[in-house]
Formats: C-alpha cells, sequence, structure tokens
C-alpha cells in the first residue's frame, strides 16, 4: 500500500507529519511526501502516482492558504481516492465539513468533544469522525537520567501567550462594552476550569439580550460574540496560571508578550524538537495550559514531557482519565489555586514527582506513540475502505 504525505506548514505541525510518515514506513508502507496541490497539473501527478497501488492520501489539518474551500472538495472527488485527514486543531477553522467529500474522507480529531460534537450535529454525513489523540515520538523526547543539569528547578512553561486572531482581534475592538463583560466571566471562570467557557458565554449573552441560548445559537453574530469570547478568556487564562504558577527559578518560553507579565523568567523562544527536549529535560515540572480550541483535547506539551519522564502539572481533562492514570501519572489541577498547591508539592518532594513522571513515560511509550496512532489509521482505512485496499492490522 502506499500513503500520499502532504506536507504541512507550520511550527509543530510538519513534525508531527514527520513522525507519522515515519510510523507508516515503519509499519511496511511506502510512503511518498508531496506539496500540497495548488493547480490543476499537480492534481494531475497526485493520480498519476495513485494509479496500480491501493493509495490513500494523508494530511494533518488542512491548509490554510486554500482561498477556495471548495477546491479541496473537488480534488477529492477528481482523485477518487481515499483521504485520511487528522486534525489537530479544531476543525471548523480549517471550513470542515463543508470543505471535504464525505464519500471520500476519514476524519480522525485530537479532542474527543469536538468528535462528539461533530457526530452529533448531522451536518457531517460521511464516516463518523474518529477520536485520535496526539502522541510522542520516542525518538525525539526522552530522558538522560538524573545527572541532567536542572537548569529550571522553579518549573517551566512553553507556549504562546494566545494563538493570533486578527479576526476576532477586530471584531473585538468594534465591540462596545466587551472587556467588561470579560471581566465578569473571567471572575466566574477562574474558580474552577470545569465548566467549559462556550457554556459561559452563551449564558451570558443570553442574559443579555433576553433570548434563549439555543435559538441564539442561530445567529451568526452572536455566535461571533461567543468566539471572540472565548478566545480572549483563553488568553487570561493562560497569562494569569503561568505568572501565578511560575516563579523564582522556573522558566517561560514563547513569544515577546510573556516578556512584560514575566520579566527575567521568560527565556525567549524555543524550537521544537532536540532544542526543547533539553528544556523539559532540565525543568522540575512542566505546566501544561489547554487552549481555548480545545474542548477536552490533550496537548502536545503531556505527551512530549511524559516521554522525557519529566513530571507534568496539567490543567484537568474528562480524556486524561481515559488516557493517563491521573493519580498515579499526571498532576491536574481545575483552578489556578489547585495548581499552585500542588507546584508547592512538587517543589517540596522532587522524587514523587520524578517517580509520577516515570510512570507517565512507561504509559506514553506503550499506548501514546505516533507508531500507535499509525496503526490506529490503517486499522480505521482497512475498516472503511476494505474493497480498496490491501491491508491487514499491523501489531
Amino acid at each position: 500500500m502506499r500513503i500520499l504525505a502532504l506536507r504541512p506548514e507550520g511550527l509543530v505541525i510538519p513534525f508531527i507529519h514527520a513522525s507519522m510518515v515515519k510510523a507508516f514506513r515503519s509499519l511496511g508502507l511506502e510512503v511518498l511526501v508531496l506539496s500540497f496541490p495548488e493547480n490543476e497539473e499537480d492534481a494531475h501527478t497526485l493520480k498519476s502516482l495513485a494509479r496500480c497501488v491501493p493509495t490513500a492520501i494523508f494530511t494533518v489539518d488542512l491548509p490554510l492558504g486554500i482561498k477556495n474551500k471548495q477546491s479541496i472538495r473537488d480534488l477529492q472527488s477528481f482523485l477518487g481516492i481515499p483521504w485520511i485527514i487528522w486534525f489537530v486543531d479544531d476543525p471548523d477553522g480549517y471550513g470542515f465539513p463543508g470543505s471535504c467529500d464525505p464519500f471520500w474522507t476519514i476524519v480522525f480529531c485530537w479532542d474527543r468533544q469536538i468528535v462528539g460534537t461533530a457526530c452529533s450535529s448531522g451536518a457531517w454525513k460521511g464516516i463518523d469522525p474518529v477520536h485520535l489523540p496526539l502522541a510522542a515520538d520516542p525518538e525525539f523526547f526522552f530522558p538522560e537520567g538524573e545527572s541532567f543539569p536542572m537548569s529550571f528547578p522553579g518549573g517551566v512553561f512553553v507556549g504562546v501567550t494566545a494563538h493570533s486572531n486578527p479576526f476576532l482581534d477586530n471584531a473585538i475592538r468594534t465591540c462596545s462594552g466587551f472587556d467588561e463583560d470579560i471581566s465578569g466571566l473571567w471572575e466566574m471562570w477562574k474558580k474552577g476550569f470545569g465548566k467549559a467557557p462556550q457554556g459561559l458565554a452563551w449564558e451570558l449573552l443570553g442574559e443579555k439580550t433576553g433570548i434563549d441560548p439555543g435559538t441564539l445559537q442561530q445567529n451568526p453574530l452572536a455566535r461571533l460574540w461567543v468566539q471572540s469570547a472565548v478566545y480572549r478568556l483563553g488568553q487570561k487564562k493562560r497569562k494569569e496560571t503561568v505568572c501565578r504558577v511560575i516563579g523564582e527559578g522556573g522558566g517561560v518560553f514563547g513569544d515577546q508578550g510573556w516578556e512584560q507579565p514575566m520579566g527575567n523568567l521568560y527565556r525567549g523562544e524555543v524550537t521544537y524538537g532536540e532544542n526543547l527536549r533539553r528544556v523539559y529535560l532540565g525543568s522540575r515540572f512542566i505546566l501544561d495550559i489547554r487552549q481555548p480550541q480545545s474542548r477536552t483535547g490533550i496537548s502536545q506539551r503531556v505527551y512530549d514531557a511524559g516521554a522525557c519522564g519529566t513530571p507534568v502539572l496539567a490543567e484537568f481533562s474528562p480524556e486524561l482519565e481515559s488516557l493517563f492514570d491521573p493519580e498515579g501519572e499526571i498532576f491536574c489541577f481545575r483552578s489556578i489555586e489547585e495548581a499552585e498547591e500542588i507546584k508547592d508539592r512538587i517543589l517540596l518532594d522532587p522524587r514523587a514527582g520524578r517517580e509520577k513522571g516515570g510512570r507517565a513515560r512507561e504509559r506514553v511509550l506503550a499506548l501514546h506513540t505516533y507508531r500507535n496512532r499509525a496503526n490506529q489509521v490503517l486499522n480505521a482505512l482497512h475498516r472503511f475502505f476494505p474493497c480498496s485496499l490491501a491491508y491487514s492490522s499491523i501489531p
């Protein structure tokens, strides 16, 4: 069997893509890595490559640079072979489901709640989306023993202050009273992150307008307001949590937006791969805070730091209970105050933290590598397209 893997752009996504390509090859498949076709000639090249050998397309997310989302759907119909799309972001931002041909598409998504919403909404008429969590590549992330220098005994956070969204930024600037509404929502939400910010935002908008939230959800301006509110709440959660949890002896890596609130704890940017691994290995713990586009999905930090054996202090998600042992493998918090309390316990008892990190590494190696994910993808492909693909499950 042959996989035609369409090369993505970005900072981390190309690493996910490369690890999946390597995993497919380790399972005995031929993999050709290609750029996303941008014209009819490229599409004909793809079709010629697909002849004679049972073939499928694999892509992580979809290219954001394609202006006409219908062109992806047309390309799928033109090629006439299965497409495997693994969304490691919110599919809505890529025009899904309208951008995809349901007959030729198998959709995977890193977030279980997004999968459930897509299945229940009725908007997608193809094969039900499949939950496929993120993973780690043990060739990139691995420990080096206790002799590795502890550069950040106060813990580390790695990530941007917020994923920039100029469209939502502009909508916020033109909305009167928006900041006051967000301040009120934040005071409620920061007491406990158990309730989704989307729900809080819809409730507040319903109170302000006197209209039932279920009816409001049909209004595109209302949906834009809620998207903007969730976006801004995510920024507040990330900044305040990092500022209160990462203290003396710690480090924050990311965009320059961290420089003002974190002062000399801001350490600049760090590239994914070996440099990030060394940061993880030199840290007492790794702080993980989910972004708004995640409903319940677990971020890349949990898997990568876990593969290094470094303790992870993660914002709780129901998915943690199904993918890890939150008691024995991951430190979890549901509020900023709880995160501060657990941070203090980790710093007081580093050995217990290392033991928990070691158990997380065992779990990652057993169940959460890209080879595991590649095998899950191929099993689904074989199940949904049994007549066109010559593939047998590889354990």
